[in-house]
């Protein structure tokens, strides 16, 4: 939607920049309309093919021959888009006119950029992409944050057993899957740490719907939806053990040739150590007590309250909630 209102104002500006001192308004409209247009196609497309993490045969292209794709498919889009005046006017075909060429190329320029900017927030995450470019993190920064560790159950056994490579595929595939419900709740990949993933939200946003909570039972959902194909193709079916905590952590940028925005503090450890306590107690999704407490009111109905836990490092014993197991 974002992007298709700024290529509609783009489109507008352009109109304005082109038409003569009696048809701003005509010309500002049909520039809008183009740029709708233009817009709503290339999202469309973004969305159902190129960024479509059930399309695996797209999503694992080289970054160049994704970018000729794009290049040809965005093209045609322009091409329609550029066609709407002529047919709301029943002018000759747009590549007749003069400025075509000129036209074509700031709208495919524009385009592109938009193609290689979604790229750089796919390798980076939209969050840490945004976050670098605007300089948010310069200095770090005190931060609200719910934080969810999910490691991959039994993972080592499996690499010895099918071998490096085919491991790494394995992981690919686990990471495509888990993508819909992370991104369905509004969550921001922060890393990828060998098998595991750590997820977080701001907050409110995290909490609102217990949005974490619902991605966390989505995981496992989407692992055990599609578990015949991992168990057709590596002989096995992921599970997930999941940790959810939250509170305060220091977010600050690292690094020089190559940045990220690192998240720091007691929260980042205490989160480790609820995976670690779900590991020993033999469960596979538990959360912290403080995040138990934030919650909507109702939430907690489905949870149920473990024995305190004597974590390493923590001078008390953690308080812990699990899904309660269905029989």
């Amino acid at each position: 939607m974002k992007i298709t209102l700024i290529s509609a104002g783009i489109g507008a500006m352009i109109g304005l920049l082109r038409a003569d001192a009696n048809g701003f308004a005509v010309e500002a409209l049909l520039g809008a309309l183009v740029g709708t247009v233009i817009g709503f196609g290339c999202s469309l497309s973004e969305i159902l093919v190129f960024s479509n993490a059930q399309l695996r045969t797209v999503r694992r292209l080289p970054p160049v021959s994704l970018g000729v794709l794009r290049a040809v498919a965005f093209g045609g889009i322009i091409v329609l888009g550029l066609c709407v005046p002529s047919l709301l006017t029943a002018h000759a075909p747009p590549w007749r006119h003069p400025d075509f060429t000129e036209v074509f190329a700031i709208s495919a320029g524009v385009a592109i950029v938009m193609s290689i900017g979604v790229e750089i927030m796919r390798f980076l995450g939209a969050e840490a992409a945004l976050s670098l470019v605007s300089g948010r993190y310069n200095r770090p920064r005190l931060e609200e944050r719910v934080v969810l560790f999910a490691d991959l159950i039994g993972s080592t056994a499996l690499a010895e057993r099918i071998g490096e490579l085919e491991f790494h595929v394995f992981l690919q595939n686990v990471a495509l899957d888990l993508a819909a419900p992370i991104e369905k709740a509004r969550g921001n990949v922060h890393r990828y740490v060998g098998d595991a993933v750590i997820v977080t939200w701001p907050i409110d946003r995290g909490i609102e719907d217990a949005a974490c909570l619902v991605c966390a039972k989505e995981m496992h959902k989407v692992l055990n939806r599609h578990a015949p194909n991992y168990r057709e193709r590596f002989n096995t079916e992921p599970m997930l053990r999941i940790a959810l905590h939250c509170g305060p952590v220091a977010a600050g940028e690292i690094g020089d040739w190559k940045k990220e925005i690192a998240l720091l503090g007691d929260t980042m450890n205490t989160a480790a150590r609820l995976e670690t306590a779900a590991k020993v107690l033999n469960e596979t999704t538990v959360l912290s007590d403080a995040l138990v407490e934030r919650l909507p009111a109702g939430m907690s109905a489905g949870l149920r309250q473990l024995p305190p836990y004597s974590a390493h490092g923590k001078r008390e014993d953690l308080m812990l909630w699990a899904l309660k197991k269905s029989h």
